[in-house]
């Protein structure tokens, strides 16, 4: 499983998230983690979405990123990106039988 990284890039309005906040996780279900906590609703409006960016799923964007906005109407925009580091489960774990 690659690691996906989600980055705040565009902010309204009151939010605790800055521009350039960034937290990475290796799977949709796990929060992220960064210098920051990720609040709740932010993650489970991105579940979906990182979910679809780490099968490979192409975005709807022209650019082919993947912009997220937050739940919030003056809320902030996330980018998720995949990235170019494979996670490995440890041993002693089910999941690291499972194929990748």
């Amino acid at each position: 499983m690659k690691y996906l990284r989600i980055q705040v890039i565009e902010k309204h309005g009151k939010c605790p998230h800055n521009i350039d906040d960034h937290w990475e996780t290796p799977y949709a279900l796990i929060k992220p983690t960064g210098k920051t906590i990720l609040c709740d609703d932010a993650h489970y409006v991105l579940i979906p979405y990182l979910g679809m960016a780490s099968g490979g799923a192409q975005s709807w964007e022209v650019d082919g990123t993947w912009k997220i906005h937050c739940p919030s109407k003056s809320g902030i925009i996330f980018e998720i990106e995949v990235l170019d580091k494979i996670h490995k489960w440890p041993e002693n774990s089910e999941w690291s039988h499972k194929k990748d």
